[in-house]
């Protein structure tokens, strides 16, 4: 009370100043007076959810609002000191925080509880404004990359910038993805695992937080990006097999997620068609990059010369893929150097720097292919390279294992044969 009575005094006193001052200090006294009153009115506010607090919830956002108008006001302690003399910024603070503790005792709440959860929203809130700066950045490169895409020329300096922006935009892409699920990860741990046991107050008070940190909303966002950036430039195949992974990834936090919304959201058909949009952007993103995938891997063979049937899956890639190379190994027709040739160029123009180094083994990590046919296909690349090799290389090579077989065989004999005895003279 005695706060209230220090603080409408303050005011009466700025008002009066306001009056009597010359016009040149009136915008300052007008900005003086709102900061006061500003900070007046947080502190009952503040104040009136103490009184109102029955969860760990409401007592970790009470303690974050109360940090956070800290924060707001210190560099105002000299005014609000002056304002609200006899009592001081500091004391009004104090007196929230003590207040607080209180109400934490009364429900039983450990203060290290209070804590722990005040810092994860700390941490939603600081990811929540690096997500809409990411968002920002990556909406303006994805602006620039059409624009360079579609006016694209042969000049070498607009493709060196060409390829910064893209590499600049897929690492924006990726940090924004992490940086959603880390916030969303941090707003839902503060209530455990059973959404559904949620009482209803604190369901609410979930809606509310999803609905302010626009959790639906931001994952929807991350899809359509991926999306754009698909659809804007040209990738290799190692590229697409990251953004396929990413995507993955994605999904199954997703698969996870979207019931515990569904679950929240019951009843609410708005924020149920909200998450139903989701499934569908991010369901359309796996669909792209799938495509984008095969398409890619198409068009570097094709760009080769290199004459394996189109595929559009992964089983049509494998299968298509060693007929090809069984096809070769076994062309009866062409010529040993004919032979070794293509061999030379599908080695060091594909195989070597790309397929067999880079993209086999990323699709058996992601799951795309199994070992096995890996397997199966560096099986008939060595039947190629061995079919490949002159007929002569073949006959001298032969030649050396007889040779070598035959030394065996006479070392071994003599091994085995047996001492003669020594012939008994005697004298």
């Amino acid at each position: 009370m005695k706060h209230l009575i220090s603080a409408r005094s303050s005011v009466c006193i700025l008002a009066l100043s306001f009056l009597i001052m010359p016009r040149g200090s009136h915008a300052q006294v007008q900005s003086d007076y709102s900061i006061v009153k500003s900070f007046e009115s947080k502190y009952n506010d503040i104040k009136a959810s103490i009184g109102q607090a029955t969860t760990i919830q409401d007592c970790a956002a009470i303690n974050a609002n109360i940090d956070d108008m800290e924060k707001e006001f210190a560099a105002d302690t000299t005014l609000l000191n002056n304002a609200l003399y006899p009592d001081k910024y500091d004391a009004w603070i104090g007196e929230l925080r003590v207040e607080l503790r209180l109400a934490q005792d009364k429900l039983g709440i450990i203060e290290s509880q209070v804590s722990r959860i005040t810092d994860l929203e700390e941490q939603v809130r600081t990811l929540s404004g690096r997500i809409d700066s990411i968002t920002n950045e990556n909406n303006k490169l994805i602006a620039s990359l059409n624009v360079m895409s579609s006016a694209m020329t042969r000049n070498n300096k607009m493709i060196d910038s060409l390829k910064d922006i893209v590499a600049r935009l897929r690492r924006g892409l990726r940090a924004r993805d992490e940086a959603i699920l880390a916030m969303t990860d941090s707003l839902f741990v503060q209530y455990g695992t059973n959404i559904a046991g949620l009482s209803e107050q604190q369901k609410k008070m979930l809606i509310g937080k999803i609905q302010s940190y626009n959790v639906v909303a931001n994952i929807k966002t991350s899809a359509e990006q991926n999306l754009k950036f698909l659809e804007s430039t040209q990738l290799s195949s190692k590229d697409i097999l990251s953004i396929v992974k990413d995507q993955r990834r994605f999904s199954s936090y997703w698969k996870g997620l979207g019931p515990k919304l569904s679950s929240l959201y019951t009843g609410g058909k708005e924020r149920e068609k909200e998450v139903g949009s989701v499934d569908t952007v991010i369901s359309e993103w796996g669909t792209k990059a799938d495509s984008a995938l095969w398409t890619t891997l198409n068009d570097e063979f094709s760009s080769k010369q290199i004459s394996v049937k189109l595929f559009h899956n992964a089983d049509e890639f494998v299968s298509n893929l060693n007929d090809y190379l069984d096809q070769q190994g076994g062309d009866a027709k062409a010529s040993d150097a004919e032979k070794n040739d293509r061999l030379n160029h599908f080695l060091n123009d594909i195989w070597n720097p790309s397929i067999g180094s880079q993209v086999l083994p990323a699709m058996v990590d992601d799951g795309i292919i199994t070992k096995d046919q890996q397997n199966q296909i560096q099986v008939k690349l060595a039947t190629w390279e061995a079919s490949s090799k002159p007929s002569y290389v073949l006959f001298y090579a032969a030649i050396v294992i007889v040779i070598v077989a035959v030394v065996i065989i006479v070392l071994y004999r003599r091994r085995k044969r047996p001492a003669r005895p020594k012939p008994n003279i005697q004298m």
